[in-house]
């Protein structure tokens, strides 16, 4: 089976919750089946958040999916290379589809980031979990 096809797009602005910011993802199938995202993580050291996530997306359609994040940057900085990694269950196998961000940080210090390109990576497929 070959990669699911999804686009992840930020929306809205990023509200303060408790240390991190609430960031708000659409997440839209282009696939002519459903796909289950069964979990969300920013790994950057400078952005990063985990959610477990249970949530299907039929086909031709698309969810939203909250994820927050703690930032180290300066109001007015720029974090380079940060990603949002879903990892999605499609038919047999499971994928990571990788999101890399590009992460202005406004006047508050607050996330402002934008998808720089969405690649797909099948799990186990060098061997490794």
């Amino acid at each position: 089976m070959s990669a699911p096809r999804l686009d992840i797009e930020p929306l809205g602005v990023a509200k303060r919750d408790g240390e991190g910011w609430r960031t708000t993802w659409r997440i839209a199938n282009a696939e002519p089946d459903a796909v289950r995202v069964v979990g969300a993580v920013a790994p950057h050291s400078q952005f990063r958040g985990e959610v477990s996530v249970d949530r299907e997306i039929r086909a031709k359609s698309s969810t939203q999916l909250s994820l927050v994040v703690r930032t180290d940057g300066v109001a007015g900085g720029e974090i380079e290379n940060a990603f949002v990694i879903l990892v999605v269950q499609h038919g047999v196998d499971r994928w990571r589809i990788l999101a890399r961000l590009r992460v202005p940080l406004d006047a508050d210090a607050r996330p402002r980031p934008r998808v720089e390109a969405v690649t797909a990576q099948r799990v186990g497929f060098s061997g490794e979990l």
